[in-house]
């Protein structure tokens, strides 16, 4: 019984600590490096304007979405990569795991804004 235990504690520590740090980058690193993205590719930045009060606006530029999805398709592989080690495989899924299905969130979040727009009616 003791065995059991302490495998079942190897597995939810690194798996708790994978959580909180995939979190925390998803929240804290993810858009920063979004924007940085967009300023050194200089993508234009949509109309904050909402639909209904803009005009005919050009169409969003396809590096404007590229700049959201690459940091998550750097993420993965690099989460898959290191997961081939044993001993961090447990943080590693964790972490990668975590901090695209938060990236994911984040972005539904900022591009929601800056695709519909934000003014008081």
């Amino acid at each position: 019984m003791n065995d059991r235990n302490s495998r079942t504690d190897d597995v939810l520590v690194p798996a708790i600590f994978g959580v909180i740090i995939g979190g925390l980058l998803a929240v804290i690193a993810y858009f920063p490096l979004v924007v940085l993205l967009q300023n050194v590719f200089d993508v234009p930045e949509p109309t904050a304007t909402p639909k209904k009060y803009r005009g005919d606006t050009e169409p969003i530029s396809p590096w404007y979405w590229i700049t959201w999805m690459v940091p998550a398709l750097v993420a993965i592989p690099a989460g898959l990569g290191l997961s081939c080690w044993r001993r961090i495989r447990v943080f590693a899924l964790a972490s990668t795991v975590t901090f695209v299905l938060g990236a994911a969130a984040v972005a539904a979040v900022v591009i929601s804004f800056e695709i519909n727009g934000f003014a008081p009616d």
